[in-house]
C-alpha cells in the first residue's frame, strides 16, 4: 500500500521549517520557564562554547562571511524564533551565532510556551523528529520477550524509533544543574528504548 498523497503526508507541519531546514546539528528545547536567570546563565555559556568551538574549526576568512538565514526561516512564526530581537542584535554585533551548533526553541509568548511547558522527552521526540518502526533487536540468550508488549521496546517483534536532529531538553532540573539532557532516538539493545543519554 502506498500512502501517496494522503493528507498526513502532504499537509504542512509548522515545525518542519524550524527543525529540518536548518544548518544546526541539534535542537535544544526549553521546556521550563520558571527561572529566567538560570536559563540566561545557561544560554550565555552555550553561546560561549559554540563560539569557542567555531574558532577552533572554522578558518578565520570564513568568519567574515555574513550570516544568512536558512531557507524557509522567513516563514517561521515570530514567537518560535530562537532568540529575542535584543539577542539577535547582540549576536550580529559580536559575531556570535554565525555558526550555531544548536537550534534553540524558546517561545517568547505565554500562549506558545504552553505547547512545550513540561512536556515529556517522548512527546518532544514525537513533535520534533520523525517516527518510524524497525525490527526490535533480538533478545540475548535466556532473555524472554517483554510482556505486556511495549511499542517502544518490542511489540510483535517491532519497535518505535525516531529520526531527525539530535534533541536536547532544558527542563526544571536544568535550572538547578545547568545541564541539558540529550534524548536517545532509539535503543541500542533489547529491552531499551528512548532515554536520556547524557548532559551538556
Amino acid at each position: 500500500m502506498s500512502w501517496g498523497n494522503a493528507d498526513f503526508v502532504t499537509d504542512s507541519d509548522p515545525w518542519d521549517e524550524s527543525t529540518l531546514n536548518t544548518p544546526e546539528i541539534g535542537i535544544l528545547v526549553r521546556t521550563d520557564y520558571t527561572n529566567e536567570d538560570a536559563w540566561q546563565a545557561f544560554h550565555e555559556k552555550l553561546k560561549g562554547a559554540e563560539k569557542e568551538l567555531a574558532s577552533d574549526v572554522i578558518p578565520e576568512a570564513d568568519k567574515m562571511v555574513e550570516d544568512e538565514p536558512p531557507s524557509g526561516a522567513e516563514n517561521l512564526p515570530d514567537s518560535f524564533g530562537t532568540q529575542t530581537e535584543e539577542d539577535e542584535q547582540s549576536s550580529s554585533d559580536d559575531g556570535e551565532g554565525l555558526y550555531p551548533i544548536f537550534k534553540i526553541i524558546n517561545p517568547q509568548s505565554s500562549v506558545d510556551r504552553v505547547q512545550l511547558a513540561s512536556i515529556s522527552n517522548l512527546s518532544a521526540l514525537r513533535l520534533l523528529n520523525d517516527m518510524d518502526i524497525r525490527l526490535a533487536p533480538t533478545p540475548p540468550a535466556g532473555v524472554k520477550r517483554i510482556k505486556p508488549p511495549n511499542r517502544l521496546v518490542d511489540h510483535d517483534g517491532w519497535q518505535e524509533i525516531y529520526s531527525g536532529k539530535t534533541l536536547w531538553i532544558f527542563d526544571a532540573k536544568s535550572n538547578e544543574d545547568q545541564c541539558a539532557r540529550m534524548v536517545s532516538q532509539h535503543g541500542d539493545m533489547y529491552g531499551t528504548a528512548t532515554w536520556v543519554l547524557s548532559s551538556i
